[in-house]
């Protein structure tokens, strides 16, 4: 389970920098890109440090979490159906947790200041950004998939690759810049591109980011999306 775990932290983050590499190196996708302004590839090397930092030490929790705490959030395979009803679980829950901790860091001016501002030095974002952030701020954030692993009672190590995947996928994509394809479109409640791209431009409002029903829940969705 370690070794798959950090195999597919690595493929993640390669695909993350691989893409940010198309984007500001190669100008792939221009032409859908959400902002006409363009980032430079100067910009990607110069976010590099810290986003290694992350990924590194990211990739060591993980380490630590299933080589010692396994017994607390992870059980044994049961069904495809009940895989996905976990991975639906823990996303919600997950998704809910960061809406509350990622308002209360705009809400609160010192946390933004001091943790939060480093994540918003991108106005335009692109995809290798998701973990250009604050170490303590991606920590705290890892507080709610396992919140929702521990509430369910745990799910199983597949349902925690599949989450690992899709969650970190969406973030790649949300930090893209380039327009959300029509087929996600159509999705109800889907957390677009467009949406978080909103948040980077305006800093603040549309907080949420698998599901944008809690920015219309909480009044907090811009209008114009």
């Amino acid at each position: 389970m370690i070794a798959i775990t950090i195999i597919l932290l690595i493929l993640i983050n390669f695909y993350g920098f691989l893409y940010s590499l198309l984007i500001t190196k190669y100008n792939f996708s221009n032409v859908q890109k959400i902002q006409s302004k363009i980032i430079e590839y100067e910009v990607l090397k110069k976010r590099l440090p810290l986003i290694l930092f992350n990924v590194s030490v990211l990739i060591f929790l993980n380490y630590l979490g299933i080589r010692f705490f396994d017994h607390l959030f992870l059980k044994d395979f049961n069904s495809i159906l009940i895989c996905l009803i976990e991975i639906l679980f823990v996303l919600i829950i997950d998704d809910f947790f960061f809406y509350l901790l990622h308002r209360g860091m705009h809400e609160s001016i010192y946390i933004y200041k001091k943790i939060h501002k480093i994540h918003h030095r991108a106005n335009v974002p692109i995809p290798f950004e998701y973990i250009y952030v604050h170490p303590l701020e991606w920590m705290s954030g890892m507080m709610g998939p396992f919140l929702g692993m521990y509430i369910i009672g745990g799910i199983a190590f597949e349902s925690y690759c599949m989450y690992l995947i899709i969650r970190n996928i969406h973030e790649i994509h949300i930090h893209s810049g380039i327009k959300t394809s029509f087929i996600l479109n159509i999705i109800p409640f889907y957390g677009k591109n467009e949406h978080h791209d909103m948040h980077h431009a305006k800093r603040n409002g549309n907080y949420a980011s698998t599901f944008t029903i809690w920015d219309y829940l909480f009044n907090t969705k811009f209008k114009n999306i």
